[in-house]
């Protein structure tokens, strides 16, 4: 009771700042605004679920110092633990019902089911905190003053059995989170710019399919030997020949709404690539010796409407193929420059094939990579290097296609064989878990080893657990010499 007399009146000075840090995180910059056909009917429906892991981290953080501090001050009522413990699940999960209740009226926010079910879990576990406190503090002061005799056996095998039963609920929470279902449904497709016009591509496209399911590696290996592969798969839900001019283009298979172009000239030219001037890379069926369309930062193409069935069809199978006929006009495009996407803007996005110089670039937005799909970015080197090598003139067309299924990415290019690989897995994703941000983080498959992200896993998981063994082994053997 003097440790909570004495901390008391801190604990108020701490209970206002941790709320300050919830609203300023939540609700900033406090422009209200009532919505447009807002009521209580539909309310439920403005609520969505599915976040990414870092929003999942960052949310448990963000309530766990507020619910600590107020466990300080209700300790005075000398109220039983598991009551405690109800009255923290409460009070935690009515704060950010709240919270998300009050981004309804922000334009800038979205109300998120998953944020209430993270926030109060945060709350709960600050409650917890509080009541083990004496002990944490106990256990760290005997491991950094070297005091390990005042340890008892089973605060260390309770530290042993918390941390493993912590790494293997990360790693679970990990792979049951590399899926789709964050994508949104309400995205255009875009072929040779940004939907929002600021990420132009300068190059030719030739065909696009899309399928709702991966590809094993004899299926790959036929659809670069046959030009009709696709035709006949059911599973394909967008198929667009772009081998003429035309003023909109439409799926064969009716699942996709027109594509129209988006000009910044008065008409837009019939711009394709000449026979003569065009040269296969590696492409054994020829299909790049047809004709081509041209997309560059005065003409792409834009789905009139939002991409509604592709979004969700992917978003439920969880897995995809796409295959993409294009040549680049230039090899000094950045940004990504966007050969492909499904968006909304630069920083909201379900996937993006892109230009990075010679490099491919792509993103794909999973709860693991984030809302903005931006790390990792996956790097296949050097795809259009070759354009150096043709006389000015000359296209060198890649067939390239790319699956997803079973949380790995295949990226293939020109050929079956020309193959480079990702697993979402613990080695590879666990720096993810992080709380933080990872900006700059990017696969480049020319130097990508999933060796060194193993040994850099498993180094930084199992030095925490030999250190605690140690500790029960110096122990074990002190109180055997005592004897």
């Amino acid at each position: 009771m003097s440790w909570i007399r004495s901390h008391k009146p801190w604990s108020y000075f701490w209970l206002l700042v941790s709320l300050s840090f919830i609203f300023i995180a939540t609700i900033s910059p406090f422009n209200f605004a009532i919505p447009e056909g807002l009521s209580w009917q539909s309310t439920p429906a403005k609520f969505r679920f599915g976040s990414n892991l870092k929003d999942y981290w960052q949310n448990i953080l963000l309530f766990v110092p507020w619910r600590f501090s107020l466990s300080i001050i209700a300790a005075r009522q000398q109220k039983k633990a598991w009551i405690l413990l109800i009255l923290s699940l409460l009070a935690s999960a009515f704060l950010s019902t709240a919270v998300e209740l009050a981004q309804l009226f922000l334009q800038t926010r979205v109300s998120n089911l998953t944020d209430i079910i993270y926030n109060t879990f945060g709350g709960v576990l600050g409650s917890i905190l509080y009541r083990l406190r004496l002990n944490i503090i106990t256990f760290f002061t005997a491991i950094v003053t070297g005091n390990i005799k005042q340890l008892s056996y089973q605060s260390i095998l309770l530290v042993i059995f918390g941390y493993c039963l912590t790494i293997v609920s990360l790693i679970f929470i990990l792979l049951f989170n590399v899926n789709l279902n964050n994508w949104d449904s309400e995205y255009h497709l875009a072929i040779g710019n940004e939907v929002t016009a600021n990420r132009p591509w300068d190059g030719y496209i030739n065909s696009l399919y899309i399928s709702d399911r991966g590809m094993n590696l004899l299926e790959v290996a036929k659809a670069f030997k046959a030009t009709d592969v696709f035709a006949d798969d059911s599973s394909l839900i967008t198929s667009l020949n772009f081998n003429s001019y035309q003023k909109t283009y439409s799926d064969s298979r009716g699942q996709l709404p027109d594509l129209l172009w988006q000009t910044k000239k008065a008409k837009v030219s019939k711009l394709y690539i000449d026979r003569s001037a065009i040269r296969s890379s590696n492409l054994s069926n020829n299909v790049a010796l047809g004709r081509s369309i041209a997309v560059n930062s005065q003409q792409w193409l834009k789905t009139k409407l939002a991409a509604t069935y592709l979004n969700n069809r992917l978003k439920k199978t969880d897995e995809f193929t796409l295959s993409l006929t294009i040549a680049s006009n230039n090899i000094s495009q950045g940004g990504p420059a966007r050969i492909l996407t499904l968006s909304k803007g630069i920083y909201i996005q379900n996937m993006i094939v892109g230009q990075e110089e010679t490099d491919l670039h792509f993103r794909l937005k999973t709860p693991v990579t984030g809302l903005s799909a931006a790390y990792p970015a996956f790097v296949v080197p050097n795809v259009f290097g070759d354009r150096e090598a043709y006389p000015k003139g000359n296209r060198a067309f890649h067939k390239i296609l790319i699956t997803f299924a079973n949380r790995r990415l295949n990226f293939y290019i020109d050929q079956a064989e020309d193959k480079y690989s990702f697993t979402f897995n613990p080695s590879t994703s666990f720096v993810t878990l992080l709380p933080w941000n990872n900006y700059g983080w990017s696969v480049n498959f020319k130097d990508f080893s999933p060796l060194k992200y193993q040994l850099r896993f498993y180094t930084a998981i199992l030095l925490p657990l030999f250190f605690s063994f140690f500790i029960l082994i110096t122990k074990y053997i002190s109180d055997l010499k005592q004897k």
